[in-house]
This record gives structure tokens, sequence and C-alpha cells, in this order.
């Protein structure tokens, strides 16, 4: 168009030079005047309109470089007889389809990153991610509390390592492997906790990031999920051997019965003792069996809402203890008949442990968890004993039959719970229920 207009300007440029200038030079002279500045204001028009597209341009891409896509240029509306117009038009169109593309595909990987943060800072595998420095680049949740870490960027892992888990040091060469790992885990209350041996999957993996080499850690752990499959297991040999040793114990226990009716008449004294011999061992042998089977039969609690503080203290008529509490009332959602079964356990253990002196009982709400500590003022419980202590069948007790406290590490797990035995700095030992609140 700016062609055009120049063109005709030319031609009637020429025309008054043809025409005016023989015979009137000065109007000859007004007119290419004026002509020479129509043409000057065209042209400026036509340069300030390049320039400020051109400026809008720039302006858009350096928002485009600092990282901000939701610039959106200014389109001015399509001219059909200016070609030149058509031309800005479309690029102004196509660069507003690009940073529109740009800002979707921007918001689409935030929103995946966002995703993957929580999901990794959710798991409880213990991740980190080393550069080639030695560097920790990125840590999850479970990192910072496994190594006890508010923020662990910018730290140094062989540092790291040496300072809180040098137990991890020897297995720096194995990139697939299970291992155990002695960790000294505090209690809620803050107290020290004996160290306890731990099974994690450890799996070390290589990759390269921007060009350098970069190391990633994973730290499964294990333990529970093997308690779990233990438990199972124990689970299904008690349900075995109830079945037979019932089958057998009924018809001998019938012919002990019919045996010493016989012995009576008989007047057979020492028949009559050996029958009710007989007979004593095989109501030992059925409690025997009894009391393994309530492992077996412990089904999913039955989450219902009901007072703990009431609970606590309807016990105190039948177990002697000192009951501390923050609140009059506690209200809590899990299985009472469980939860009750769970410190009946734990009192009786502690009242067996020391008979002249009354146990401790405190309750408290911390972090979202409710914490429940049992305490004895007893000898306490050697370190050896305390890694065996929830082993189904071991116990130390003479009449012990060792699964008392195998039920309640399944009551506490199966209310996505925590229970741990420590050995009270001032005598007795201390046992830590910890169940989840929400």
């Amino acid at each position: 168009m700016l062609i055009i207009q120049l063109i005709l300007l030319n031609i009637v440029f020429i025309a008054s030079f043809i025409l005016l200038l023989p015979c009137s030079p000065w109007l000859f002279a007004i007119s290419s005047i004026l002509l020479i500045t129509l043409a000057t204001l065209r042209f400026r028009q036509y340069h300030r309109q390049n320039n400020q597209i051109l400026q809008t341009l720039l302006h858009g891409l350096r928002n485009l470089q600092d990282g901000d896509f939701s610039i959106s240029l200014g389109v001015p509306k399509k001219n059909k007889a200016t070609k030149a117009n058509k031309i800005q038009h479309e690029v102004l169109a196509l660069f507003n389809q690009v940073t529109d593309k740009l800002r979707q595909e921007k918001q689409a990987i935030y929103q995946r990153e966002l995703l993957l943060d929580k999901v990794v800072n959710a798991s409880d595998v213990v991740t980190v991610l080393v550069n080639h420095r030695d560097t920790i680049i990125f840590s999850n949740r479970a990192a910072e509390y496994f190594f006890k870490q508010k923020s662990m960027l910018g730290l140094s892992w062989k540092n790291l390592l040496d300072e809180t888990l040098p137990e991890l040091i020897p297995h720096h060469d194995k990139d697939n492997a299970i291992i155990q790992l002695l960790l000294n885990y505090s209690s809620v209350n803050g107290e020290p906790s004996a160290k306890t041996a731990q099974s994690w999957h450890l799996s070390r993996h290589q990759l390269k990031l921007h060009g350098s080499r970069h190391q990633l850690t994973l730290l499964k752990p294990l333990t529970q999920a093997m308690h779990q499959q233990e438990l199972q297991t124990w689970k299904k040999v008690i349900r075995v051997i109830n079945h037979e040793l019932n089958n057998s114990i009924a018809p001998i226990s019938s012919m002990c019965h019919s045996g010493n009716i016989l012995a009576e008449r008989l007047n057979e004294p020492q028949l009559i003792r050996v029958f009710a011999t007989i007979s004593k061992r095989i109501n030992k042998l059925a409690e025997f069996i009894q009391s393994y089977s309530q492992l077996a039969r412990l089904s999913r609690p039955q989450k219902q809402t009901f007072d703990l503080i009431k609970t606590l203290k309807q016990l105190q008529e039948l177990y002697q203890f000192s009951l501390s509490y923050q609140d009059t009332s506690l209200m809590f959602s899990g299985d009472e008949s469980q939860i009750e079964q769970l410190l009946i356990n734990l009192l009786k253990n502690a009242q067996q442990a020391c008979p002249d002196k009354d146990s401790a009982v405190s309750v408290s709400r911390q972090q979202g968890k409710l914490v429940i500590t049992v305490r004895d003022f007893g000898a306490g419980m050697p370190v050896e004993v305390l890694t065996k202590a929830f082993l189904p069948y071991y116990s130390t007790k003479a009449d012990g039959s060792g699964i008392g406290l195998s039920i309640c590490r399944e009551i506490s797990d199966g209310h996505q719970g925590q229970i741990t035995l420590n050995n009270h700095p001032q005598g007795g030992l201390q046992v830590e229920v910890s169940l989840p609140l929400s």
C-alpha cells in the first residue's frame, strides 16, 4: 500500500512538472512542497507503525525470556485491502497462539511436578538424590525424618552418613539388596529407646541429569511388612495346630472321663490318680491352645468412637495403677474391645513385673497422635530380650505363653499405630502405644 501511494505521488509530481513548471514555476514549487510533505508524512506513519509492532514483539519476547507466558499482544483489526496489515496481523496472532500453547504446557508440567512432589513426599521410601560432587540436591520428607534433618539440600552425602548413619557405609557397593540396620528411634515423648534391628531394601540407581552423573538412593522399610507376613504365618500354623490338637483332645478327654467312672466303680485308687492326672494335663493343654487361638481369631478392628479415659477408669477397678491425663474425656475412634484387650495385656505384664508397686499409665495428645504409656517399676528388660519381645511363643516367664505382646502389636498395627518397648532411665519397663487420632 505504501508503494502504491508513493507511485501515485510520483505521477502527480511528474504531471505538475510537465504542466506547471513552464508556465507557473511558483505553483509548481508549491505543489512540489505539498507532495514532498505528504510523502514524508506517509513514510513516517508507516515507520511508526512498524516500530510499534516491533516494540510490542520485543516486549513479548522479553516476557517469554523471563518465563512469563501470560503475555498476550493486542492484534489490530484485519484490513483486507492492505497486504502488510495482513502479515502483521498473522505475526501477532501467531505469537499469541505460541504463548497460549507454552502457557498450557507450563501449567501441565507444573501440575505433574506438583503431583510427583506429593507422591514422593507421601511415600515412606527414603529418597535421596546426590550429584557428582556428592552433594544432596533432593530429599523427601521420609529422608528428612529418617536422618533427623530439617533440610538436607546442600549437605554432603558422605558427611551425613558419617554423622547420622554409619551403619549404611559398609553397604556402599550394593545396588539392590536387603540389609539390616540397627536404628535408635526416639519415642514420642522424647525418651531414648534401645537400638533395634530394622530390615530395609536398599537400591541405588545411576542416572544423568543435565549431562552430569547423579546417584539416586532408595531405602524402603520392610520390617512392618515382614512382621505382617510373619504374623499371618503364625496364624496359619496356630489354626492347623489348634484343629489337630482339638481333634485329638476331645476323644482322649472323653475316654479319661469314662475310665475315671469305671475306676471309681472298681474302687481302684491308682487308676483314679492316673486318669485324674491325664485329665489335668488335657485341661492345661486346652487352656494353652485357647490362649494361642486368640491371636488367630483377632479380626480387623470395628472402629467406633468411645471415651478412652472412661475405659481406663473402669480398668482401675481390676488393676492397680495411677492414671494421668490432660483432658477429662478423650474421644477416640477405634475398636473399643481390642484397645481394652491391649491395655489389659500391658497392665497384667506391668503388675507381674512389680506386684508391690502400682504401675503408671499416662494418656496425652502429641502431634496428631494418641500416646498411651504404661510403665512398671520392676527390673526392666535386657536388650537381647527387647528385640524378641514381640515374637509369638517367646516368653521369659515360667508360666508365660508369649502371646500377649504379639496380640498388642497386632492390635496396634490394625489401628495404623506403633508400639515400642523401652527401659525407663529411672528403672522399670515402659511400653508406649502411639495411635493416630484421625
